[in-house]
């Protein structure tokens, strides 16, 4: 990783169906869930277009569901990380659940001969068993909501601000969540969204985490903000003002900073 005041750690949540499995919203898989056939193909491209390499973080789930898009995206260049088996709600998990949910989760990647080193929790909480679980299982950093980039006991963690999650301006399920932080309840319109977004990239300095949705991309006018941010994104790259790549590689950098 380059010494440069800022970094941005660039990843992508959900794919598919999961979530609505978890949530009951849906009762049967489709295996043609248009995040997958439609956003996820789109999104490669465009990081191609703008050489960046990402983490995303998957729920496991998606291994068995979509096997040659989850392939897909590791033969890409990309960095797959754990996001729980379906989407559950981390922090509701009994002690039982969360370690089968990680196992079961890291059976399935490694059926795709993917061995992911990240989790991140779904719904951005760990519990109290979380870390040592993580490190039981091998796993390398974790990216939990809030709290300081650090390494304790081996585990790196590269956290992330809700303020530079598109699903928390975007989505009307986060009102709550947005009034609780002191932001409008009202979603934010997608135009201003990016501005937004490209107004903390460029200006901010040590870590951001930025984290985006491709099921949002299904709206058009998000898609053409998530194309012009990454054409932000990838000019602050190009130019040495900030370093952005996967969270694999900035949680290696934190281990050790000579790297």
């Amino acid at each position: 990783m380059a010494r440069v005041d800022a970094a941005l750690v660039l990843t992508f949540d959900n794919l598919g169906e999961a979530s609505a499995l978890e949530r009951g919203q849906q009762q049967v898989p489709t295996r043609r869930d248009p995040s997958v056939t439609r956003a996820l193909p789109w999104l490669l491209d465009e990081l191609d277009r703008h050489d960046l390499k990402a983490t995303f973080f998957v729920e496991a789930i998606n291994c068995e569901l979509y096997p040659s898009a989850v392939a897909g995206i590791a033969a890409r260049g990309h960095e797959l990380g754990h996001h729980g088996w379906s989407h559950e709600q981390w922090t509701d998990l009994a002690s039982d659940a969360e370690r089968e949910a990680l196992v079961r989760g890291m059976a399935a990647f490694s059926g795709l001969d993917i061995r992911p080193r990240g989790f991140r929790p779904p719904g951005g909480e760990l519990t109290s068993r979380s870390p040592g679980l993580l490190r039981e299982l091998g796993f390398e950093w974790c990216s939990p909501a809030d709290g300081d980039a650090r390494v304790e006991d081996g585990l790196a963690y590269v956290p992330f601000d809700w303020e530079l999650v598109d699903a928390y301006h975007l989505m009307g399920s986060f009102a709550a969540l947005r009034a609780a932080r002191g932001d409008a309840p009202e979603p934010v319109a997608p135009a201003a969204l990016t501005a937004r977004l490209e107004a903390r990239v460029t200006s901010g300095s040590g870590l951001q985490t930025l984290i985006l949705h491709p099921f949002l991309m299904l709206d058009q006018a998000w898609a053409a903000g998530v194309s012009d941010l990454l054409g932000t994104i990838s000019a602050c790259a190009r130019d040495g003002r900030t370093w952005v790549g996967p969270g694999g590689a900035f949680a290696n950098s934190l281990r050790d900073p000579g790297r």
